[in-house]
């Protein structure tokens, strides 16, 4: 069934691909633009059942983690639902070509396969790392599980955007594997075929089978029969199809990404994508030095003028040489200075190899805190433990490091939580507590970075901004002064305008934020409603309170203004955060203050003791 008509979208035509269900291209009336429309068959056996809570729940993490992907590389959502026994999913359509449409024109250039696959690879890091709550549970890191060539777009631009985490899985704070049982078979690891666990490093995997395919411009695996094809896979220990064919560097980087042994593969989609950067940086150099390692000598070439002088030139004779004065040096003492030298050597040959030995401690420790293997409080214990035996602080670079980054992951989370998912994920106050902790940590280990000194001081003005006005305002500044290209001060700064009634420059705050990145959303025009009605209550407030008819008359105006203003404004988020009811009550507002003006100009018109006629009133 290809329907014409589906709700209040427009069937244009089908679109290839789908996966667990089928895509059209749609025209949403509502929206004036195309979408990318999914819909999937919402039966009651339990497959159904198990697919489309799958595409509900990928649909929810889609669309909160593209709103926390400035770049753009994740498929927004607009709308999901059910529908005349489907569950649909209205999508961004993106103009362009899928990654398999353009494998199957050849080979890809290394350099651009490496800058396609480091842009996925960005995508997945922040996926890995994610964390939100669904259905009144927390969770951390989204597994894609269906990384391939037709879920990857590529604009006309060059943009690559990454499309379909219908079957992604939250990975739940208490459980480092998901289970998932749906996934495209050719781009699936040996162990989540074999046992159905995956977690980050099986998109790692994906995404090495997808790069191969871009530098070779053909599969990885390949076979007659799906059956064969996973058969081909669970054993990939014993087969691994040869790498010989690709690039110098590139080889040794796939062939990591995709050992069988998950203690060999990388831990993280962070550590594959440092791989690439350096690959990308030195790998090309390096392989034309390895080729011609000659190529950069200088070749001396003799002195023609040798030639032409003349064999009998005599050489001016040198100066006499300066003797240097000797004293007698006693032999004990000779001893001495030896075993001093002997001494200091040994101890910094000792100093060196134990510094040394430190650094790949902390090196492995900064492994353990990327790929999550390790929580913070341990990691940190084991960095202060690590710290007290260190002579220097440049051997625990790494670790603290990934400490920092961790703490700073950890706030940054909170932040982006209020920014972007103002009413799916509220943030309280006990989640600014958390994020200042985080920072305050941070700052210990990096106190010089200005960007966590900077968010720091904009945690505090969220904290206290209700009780302390001054003090708030402070923070939000020093934070603006610390981070100039950031939004989030900018919130907090027109938060504090809208609290003082300052609307004008509460909207030149929002307008500077969305300058700086920020996308306003419903949350924003509710708090400027509120901010308009509650300056249009008080000038009805003025207005009651004059007996001078023109004073009236000049309030009701401003009261009348500002409170259109709020009722555009809550129409405009209806019907979600109260906009409906709020806009009634503006209404009501409004006409009781139209009646007041009617009466009040009605008495200026009809002063006392005559009326309209000039006679005089009764």
């Amino acid at each position: 069934m290809d329907p014409k008509l589906f709700g209040r979208y427009q069937i244009v035509r089908k679109l290839a691909g789908g996966g667990m269900g089928r895509v059209y291209l749609a025209y949403d009336p509502v929206l004036n633009r195309q979408v990318g429309l999914k819909l999937i068959d919402a039966g009651g056996d339990r497959d159904s059942i198990e697919v489309v809570t799958a595409e509900r729940r990928g649909a929810i993490l889609q669309d909160q983690l593209a709103k926390r992907e400035p770049s753009g590389r994740v498929a927004q959502i607009f709308d999901v639902g059910d529908r005349d026994g489907y569950f649909y999913i209205a999508m961004e359509y993106i103009e362009g070509e899928d990654l398999s449409e353009l494998v199957a024109k050849g080979p890809i250039e290394p350099q651009r396969a490496v800058d396609i696959a480091l842009d996925i690879l960005d995508v997945l890091v922040k996926a890995h790392t994610f964390q939100t709550v669904i259905e009144e549970r927390t969770h951390r890191g989204i597994i894609h599980g269906d990384i391939k060539p037709r879920n990857i777009r590529i604009t006309p631009a060059g943009q690559v955007k990454v499309l379909d985490f219908g079957i992604a899985k939250a990975v739940s704070m208490t459980r480092s594997l998901t289970f998932n049982q749906f996934g495209s078979i050719p781009y699936s690891s040996p162990e989540r075929l074999q046992t159905g666990d995956m977690d980050a490093r099986s998109d790692v995997w994906s995404v090495a089978i997808v790069l191969f395919e871009m530098l070779t411009g053909k599969p990885y695996f390949e076979a007659e029969v799906s059956s064969k094809l996973e058969w081909m896979i669970r054993n990939y220990n014993a087969l691994q199809p040869s790498l010989a064919t690709l690039p110098p560097g590139l080889r040794e980087i796939l062939s990591r990404a995709l050992d069988p042994d998950l203690n060999r593969r990388f831990a993280s989609a962070a550590t594959f994508r440092a791989a690439l950067h350096d690959w990308r940086a030195y790998g090309k150099a390096a392989s034309v030095e390895a080729a011609d390692p000659d190529a950069t000598r200088r070749t001396v070439y003799p002195n023609p003028d040798e030639s032409t002088r003349r064999a009998s030139a005599i050489p001016p004779a040198p100066a006499p040489a300066r003797l240097p004065l000797r004293f007698p040096v006693p032999r004990g003492v000779k001893r001495a200075l030896v075993a001093t030298i002997v001494a200091l050597f040994l101890l910094a040959v000792f100093s060196v190899v134990y510094q040394v030995r430190m650094f790949n401690n902390a090196d492995a420790l900064a492994e353990q805190i990327d790929s999550g293997r390790l929580d913070v409080a341990s990691a940190l214990s084991a960095y202060d433990a690590m710290a007290k035996h260190s002579l220097f602080t440049w051997p625990l670079f790494p670790a603290r490091r990934s400490l920092r980054n961790r703490f700073v992951a950890e706030a940054d989370r909170v932040i982006a939580d209020y920014r972007e998912a103002s009413e799916s994920t509220p943030v309280y106050q006990r989640d600014w507590r958390r994020a200042e902790d985080a920072l305050g940590a941070a700052m210990n280990l990096a106190p010089e970075d200005k960007s966590i000194r900077g968010k720091y001081r904009l945690i505090d003005g969220f904290l206290t901004w209700r009780t302390n006005l001054k003090q708030g305002r402070s923070d939000f500044e020093e934070a603006r002064d610390l981070m100039p290209h950031s939004p989030d001060p900018h919130l907090g700064l027109a938060l504090i305008q809208m609290s003082q009634g300052n609307l004008d420059e509460a909207q030149n705050e929002l307008n500077q934020a969305q300058h700086n990145g920020f996308r306003p959303g419903r949350r924003e025009q509710r708090d400027l409603a509120d901010g308009y009605r509650i300056r249009g209550e008080r000038w009805l407030s003025a207005a009651n309170r004059t007996h001078d008819i023109a004073q009236m008359q000049d309030a009701l105006k401003h009261a009348d203004a500002d409170l259109a203003h709020a009722q555009d404004l809550y129409n405009s988020v209806a019907p979600f955060l109260n906009g409906v009811q709020m806009a009634e009550r503006v209404s009501l507002e409004r006409d009781r203050a139209a009646k007041t003006l009617a009466e009040a100009r009605q008495a200026t018109a009809d002063p006392p003791g005559g009326n309209n006629d000039g006679a005089p009133k009764p």
